[in-house]
């Protein structure tokens, strides 16, 4: 599978999403940007009120910022050096350090919080500085609740926020999710934080730490709490309720493309390799699929039935998906890379589509209010998030 260079704008052919989709003639502007930079494993995605595109770069360990007019930045991290900024406090954008960045979300005050896998800790940017929300300042591994720095995470991958600002976090090598409240404390909401162990088990009614995941790449969470997992060892979609009850939410366990049959197909539904999700406002998921013969992107209704909105490995012009993300305007973007989790080749492009022809809902022009945030990130009031 080949991937291109490039940035392009594509539209569903049917505002229900399930038809396919078709490219149109305009290639943005900044798409040399990304291949200039040597952008080769762009991963998560979140876009701000503003219209402004974050991708988190796992190959040159900073973050990406494209704006509406396609210009291509860094906007955090140094370009092509991986590090860890030890020290408890901020550090300004162009001076800060990450260590193979995967997933990103931005909330609705323009905070753009990252997971710095390689370094084992949340961040958020904010103001023009980057800080440390939970994590050793150490940068160390470990599975340990607690607060900031107290706190341990084993290669996160996944990241998104809810309308409190509350973080939910798949620490992916610790098989588990993680929530960080607003004041940084961490707290393990599903998976056994004691041992780490993989496995594979849901329906868990009585306490969500004994449900079991193997390897969760990404979470996102609706507005009314609910969080879904994506548990990419075990080919399933889970869910978690608020009180921390954990479901089946789609998915056989049996690697496939099937879209499942009947009544039931949510649970006869098949996934290879899931990589990152998001959700709109409807209450839709949208989640990438990957495997060497159809990667696609997917949408699942609140019941968990999937549609498939396109299978990239059938053109030419867009291929290798890998961070799905829903814009404030109801727009699906995807970063397409030759980045897998576990795979590494050559390219990198951004895609982006429009979830429905008729969407009344546009982006806001205005410049989205950001303000300085320490390792207690500030409240928001809504999120737009994302996805490795």
């Amino acid at each position: 599978m080949t991937c291109t260079n490039q940035i392009v704008r594509f539209a569903l052919s049917d505002p229900s999403g399930v038809t396919g989709f078709s490219i149109s003639s305009k290639v943005e502007a900044g798409a040399a940007g990304l291949l200039v930079r040597g952008s080769t494993e762009v991963g998560g995605i979140c876009t701000d009120y503003s219209g402004n595109l974050y991708i988190s770069d796992a190959a040159q360990h900073c973050i990406i910022k494209v704006d509406e007019g396609g210009r291509v930045s860094n906007f955090a991290g140094t370009p092509g050096t991986s590090g860890n900024d030890a020290a408890w406090s901020r550090v300004a954008n162009n001076s800060a350090h990450f260590d193979t960045p995967k997933g990103i979300c931005c909330d609705k005050s323009g905070n753009i919080y990252v997971a710095d896998s390689g370094n084992h800790k949340i961040r958020v940017i904010s103001g023009g500085y980057v800080n440390s929300v939970a994590g050793a300042s150490t940068g160390v591994s470990g599975k340990v609740d607690g607060s900031g720095a107290t706190a341990r995470f084993y290669s996160p991958t996944g990241i998104c926020v809810d309308a409190t600002g509350t973080l939910y976090v798949a620490d992916t090598d610790n098989n588990c999710v993680r929530k960080i409240s607003p004041r940084g404390d961490v707290l393990t909401i599903a998976g056994n934080i004691a041992t780490g162990a993989a496995g594979d088990a849901e329906n868990v009614e009585a306490n969500g730490q004994t449900a079991m995941f193997t390897m969760p790449l990404d979470v996102a969470v609706d507005a009314e709490g609910n969080v879904y997992v994506l548990d990419t060892g075990n080919h399933k979609i889970k869910k978690i309720v608020p009180r921390g009850w954990v479901y089946l939410h789609s998915g056989s366990g049996t690697a496939g493309t099937s879209l499942g049959t009947g009544t039931t197909k949510m649970y006869t539904c098949q996934y290879n390799e899931l990589s990152y999700c998001d959700m709109d406002r409807s209450g839709h998921l949208y989640v990438v699929d990957w495997s060497e013969n159809a990667t696609r992107l997917l949408s699942l209704d609140y019941n968990g039935n999937p549609s498939e909105i396109a299978d990239f490995a059938g053109t030419s012009e867009v291929q290798c998906p890998v961070a799905v993300a829903v814009t404030p305007g109801q727009k699906v973007m995807v970063t397409l890379s030759g980045y897998q989790e576990g795979m590494h080749s050559s390219s990198s492009s951004t895609s982006e589509s429009s979830e429905s022809s008729s969407s009344s809902t546009s982006e806001s022009s205005s410049s989205s209010s950001t303000s300085e945030s320490s390792s207690s990130s500030s409240t928001s009031e809504s999120s737009s998030s994302s996805s490795s």
